[in-house]
């Protein structure tokens, strides 16, 4: 498939996950929660290092907002419908994991999967030594960083 259609579905399917507040079915995966440990903390997310499938893997956990009361909360568990956070939070988590779950380059980690229970919401990658592109760039202050920001990304069929 050209390169142009493709980008033109993957936007189609990216507005139609955010409306509607669902991530495809095919990207759940168990939650590896157990044992985590968290190693970064943002406005937004925080990541924490975990194992998955015998594998270390680190865990980026949307931070949720709750807009509704526990009942409602509780009325969504284990369903990949994520109708009980704010509007904002809800639809960037379904639109950046399928464009994650898309992306394919040298220097991107691919989305394993998303796990979505009544306690969070989180993208899962594989586990990092060297951490986010600002740890490495602090660890390895001699990188050639306009080459690192140069690099194109190109869409490719999800795994």
């Amino acid at each position: 498939m050209p390169d142009l259609e493709r980008l033109k579905l993957l936007n189609k399917l990216c507005k139609t996950c955010s409306r509607n507040r669902v991530v495809p079915k095919s990207m759940n995966i168990p939650d590896c929660s157990e044992g985590s440990v968290e190693v970064q903390c943002g406005g937004f997310s925080s990541v924490s290092q975990s194992t998955y499938e015998g594998r270390q893997v680190a865990v980026k956990v949307v931070r949720m907002y709750v807009a509704d009361d526990l009942d409602i909360i509780l009325g969504v568990s284990l369903l990949p419908t994520i109708s009980h956070l704010s509007d904002r939070t809800d639809q960037r988590f379904c639109r950046e994991s399928v464009v994650w779950k898309h992306l394919r380059h040298p220097n991107i980690l691919p989305l394993l999967g998303v796990t979505v229970n009544v306690h969070r919401f989180a993208m899962v990658s594989e586990w990092m030594e060297n951490g986010n592109i600002n740890a490495f760039i602090k660890s390895h202050w001699y990188v050639n960083r306009g080459k690192l920001v140069r690099s194109h990304l190109t869409l490719q069929e999800p795994h």
